[in-house]
């Protein structure tokens, strides 16, 4: 296994369950009705999210500086499916409220950060799956 396809898994991985986790915290927050976020709390979320990009960001060497020709353009394809697919994501998000409660009404507040997290895992989802998949029909076509 490529150092791209474990960076994919990691990425997968840990980017879902704490995206998950995030979004579960802002829907208790939204059931608690609370007005403001202790520091205690902004700081858990902060570092869910923080936690995959300080573990790459870290780390000696970067993981693109090993990469060969054919994963960095893997790497590329995968970044421009998951930009068609952000995209497609948030039209689809965006545009759905409009037609289920209509052009005059107000959406409550708690659907914007479920929205953004809700982003961020659709992105990372996609990137990670493309990068497997490319990987994984490299290898069959290579064999």
């Amino acid at each position: 296994m490529s150092k791209l396809q474990k960076a994919a898994w990691f990425n997968l991985g840990i980017v879902t369950v704490f995206t998950l986790i995030s979004m579960l915290m802002f829907v208790n927050f939204a059931r608690m009705n609370a007005k403001g976020v202790d520091c205690i709390i902004v700081g858990f979320v902060a570092a869910c999210i923080a936690t995959p990009v300080i573990y790459i960001l870290l780390k000696k060497k970067g993981i693109e500086k090993d990469f060969d020709e054919r994963e960095k353009m893997i790497s590329k394809r995968a970044f421009n499916i998951s930009a068609i697919g952000l995209l497609i994501f948030l039209m689809i998000v965006c545009t759905i409220p409009f037609f289920v409660v209509g052009g005059g009404n107000v959406i409550k507040a708690i659907y914007l950060p479920m929205i953004f997290f809700s982003t961020l895992l659709v992105t990372q989802f996609v990137h990670s799956m493309a990068i497997l998949i490319q990987c994984s029909m490299e290898e069959e076509n290579g064999q």
